[in-house]
């Protein structure tokens, strides 16, 4: 459900004058995300400032209520020692417990009525608000900011961000958590080529990893997976103009799928899919997805971000907050370094993650390609976790390969596997006991792992030469 905000004026505590005075008082105001990152990565050039008169489309992230009870439902229904264990919210439940105070939506939309915002519409949980707004009228609503096109990436995917910080009057400082479309750039696939490994003294044909293999390693039959019945369900999410193709899933499952009983079709798509080229890291998810967990019922979200002003990861997000009757499992393969974003976006991301798990929605994430992601900061070296892999309320999917590559047989984690820590959130409590803090490497950061990671993400393998 989309709730569609008219913005009529209205009798309030603050006047048409008042609100727009506080638009144009620069003396007292405030930033959101300071710590944000606003370097332009690797493989985007600029090409000039927005037309003034240009339409952009921005998420305003409203301050939710209740947050400590959310927490608290979250760990009961997922603690099998609980009396609540397994009673899970739903969709409505959840938002009446976050849904922002009357003062938060009546503040923020008469602050947007003056700045002459239209077309806006909220979700059901009513805790985020995306609104049209002119170039001229977004710089003037966010001090500071500057808009600019912006092109990169192997799709030469277009956006406009602001290369500046934005700022917000200090009044709205206890109802916005930041604003969506202006600083974060898409991530880059998760899908990395590696050198094959090399086997001293062995010649044959490399196994490869398809379907039959991975059913194979973990015994995998209808009995165990894929029951066909009504009430089981999975989902995957893609980004960035990356699409599956229907024709390329049912000849994939016409090569590959001969030995099991599978669904040849996606149940339903959640979005706009597009009629472009598909994209490899698409098609693996869907493809490799409907294999392991054959004969269920499967959903694919398209999140392309095809206006220049959208984040599509947050857009898939507001998609969770909008829809009562969801999969149960949910994968997604694409992250951000967790120091290219600030405290702000990934403390409401995590929030939404949790909103999540009250429902009973299993979330898995891929860990990453880049190991610890060693860095160098002043000389001195750091580790660098990815997000939201790096979030206590996701499964983080690491990747193995087989010891011995040309046999099924045991499996060794993936070198360039990543995850596993965090340098902004906890330990969880529920992970103490099968974790490990590294302590004598004195990097500040707590270690976190779940051995369930290791196993699920050797069902996203596809083949030697590619980690996902």
């Amino acid at each position: 459900m989309t709730i569609q905000l008219l913005l009529k004026p209205a009798c309030c505590p603050y006047s048409l004058l008042g609100l727009l005075a506080l638009i144009l008082s620069g003396k007292c105001s405030y930033s959101p995300e300071p710590d944000q990152r606003r370097t332009l990565p690797p493989g985007w050039v600029s090409l000039g400032r927005a037309d003034p008169e240009e339409e952009l489309s921005l998420t305003f992230a409203l301050k939710q209520q209740n947050l400590e009870r959310l927490l608290e439902l979250v760990q009961a229904v997922s603690d099998p020692s609980s009396p609540r264990y397994g009673k899970y919210l739903t969709l409505e439940d959840v938002a009446e417990l976050v849904r922002p105070s009357p003062l938060t939506l009546h503040t923020v939309q008469k602050w947007l009525l003056a700045a002459g915002a239209w077309n806006c519409h909220s979700v059901t949980t009513q805790d985020f608000l995306t609104c049209w707004l002119s170039v001229r009228q977004a710089e003037l609503l966010l001090s500071g900011a500057e808009f600019h096109h912006y092109v990169g990436g192997a799709a030469e995917t277009h956006v406009v961000r602001s290369p500046r910080p934005y700022q917000l009057p200090q009044a709205l400082a206890p109802h916005v958590d930041f604003v969506g479309g202006l600083h974060r750039f898409p991530p880059t696939s998760s899908l990395r080529q590696r050198p094959e490994p090399q086997v001293a003294g062995t010649i044959g044909l490399h196994l490869g990893v398809t379907p039959s293999v991975i059913r194979e390693r973990y015994n995998l039959t209808a009995q165990d997976v894929g029951s066909g019945t009504s009430n089981n369900s999975q989902a995957c999410a893609q980004f960035l103009e990356q699409y599956f193709h229907s024709s390329d899933l049912a000849e994939f499952m016409r090569l590959f799928g001969g030995k099991f009983v599978h669904q040849a079709s996606v149940a339903r798509v959640v979005g706009q899919q597009g009629r472009g080229r598909a994209g490899i890291e698409a098609s693996l998810d869907v493809q490799y997805l409907m294999s392991a967990g054959a004969n269920i019922s499967t959903w694919v979200y398209s999140n392309p971000g095809r206006h220049e002003g959208q984040e599509p990861f947050l857009q898939w997000l507001l998609l969770l907050s909008n829809e009562s009757a969801l999969p149960h499992v949910h994968t997604v393969s694409y992250g951000d370094d967790e120091d290219s974003l600030s405290r702000a976006y990934l403390q409401r991301v995590n929030t939404e993650f949790m909103k999540a798990a009250a429902r009973g929605l299993t979330l898995l994430f891929a860990s990453g390609d880049s190991g610890a992601g060693c860095r160098s900061v002043s000389g001195r070296h750091q580790f660098r976790p990815s997000f939201p892999a790096s979030s206590p309320y996701v499964t983080t999917v690491g990747g193995t390969s087989f010891q011995n590559p040309f046999l099924i047989t045991n499996e060794i984690v993936d070198y360039i596997s990543g995850g596993g820590f965090s340098n902004v959130f906890p330990r969880p409590s529920y992970q103490v006991h099968f974790s490990f803090c590294a302590s004598s490497w004195n990097t500040g950061v707590v270690l976190h792992f779940s051995i369930l990671s290791l196993f699920l993400f050797s069902l996203y393998s596809l083949f030697p030469g590619t980690n996902h």
